[in-house]
């Protein structure tokens, strides 16, 4: 696991926070393979040893990469409120995602382009987590479903399509463009819960009312 024992300080904590965000960014201009930790510590201003003192291999940053903003979603997710709506719950999961390409939008196409790159280890507690953070969504599509919010369907591929909708914008959206992320969120979240939930679909068209013969 990547080293924790020097965060303890505010100054400790600046300076392992400007090593991942540097990171994020040379993986993100340059690729993983081709960012060495001497550019890393370019980036941030600071010599080899520094970036070694805090981590002792390349993909312990890029674990750190994930595992900061996934942490920052199950924060989110365990804070909602317990007496909002499906509806409410499932709009701020749509935020919270969208928000992250606003302000990690690096730290995401990077964790997303080189996940495969970790060691075995690692990708086992980046995926432990990311499995957990969906089985939280999954369970409360599956209540709304249950108790008849939303139309019935497979509770696991409803999630997935939500991730899928979220997930992929990191490929598309850019901050500070045409739309902020809340609103790119709030149209997703619209044209994903007007499919899901129930009463959603109109029932096909019978052969005799779409005019066939």
């Amino acid at each position: 696991m990547p080293r924790r024992d020097h965060d303890l300080t505010p100054g400790g904590q600046q300076r392992r926070a400007a090593i991942i965000d540097a990171a994020a960014q040379l993986f993100t201009e340059l690729g993983y393979h081709s960012t060495s930790t001497a550019l890393i510590a370019d980036r941030v201003g600071c010599a080899k040893a520094t970036v070694y003192h805090y981590f002792r291999k390349k993909p312990e940053i890029l674990f750190e990469i994930h595992d900061q903003w996934i942490e920052e979603l199950l924060g989110r997710v365990s804070a909602t409120p317990a007496d909002a709506s499906l509806a409410e719950f499932l709009h701020q999961v749509f935020r919270d995602i969208l928000h992250l390409m606003e302000t990690k939008s690096d730290h995401v196409r990077v964790f997303f382009e080189y996940y495969h790159e970790l060691p075995d280890d690692l990708r086992a507690v980046a995926t432990s987590k990311r499995d957990t953070y969906e089985r939280m969504i999954e369970s409360r599509i599956r209540s709304g479903i249950d108790a008849g919010i939303l139309r019935p369907q497979h509770p696991r591929i409803a999630a997935f399509a939500l991730f899928g909708m979220c997930n992929w914008s990191y490929q598309w959206y850019r901050p500070g463009h045409e739309l902020t992320d809340r609103e790119v969120a709030d149209e997703l979240f619209e044209i994903y819960y007007a499919g899901v939930r129930a009463g959603s679909l109109d029932p096909s068209p019978s052969p005799s009312s779409a005019g066939l013969t």
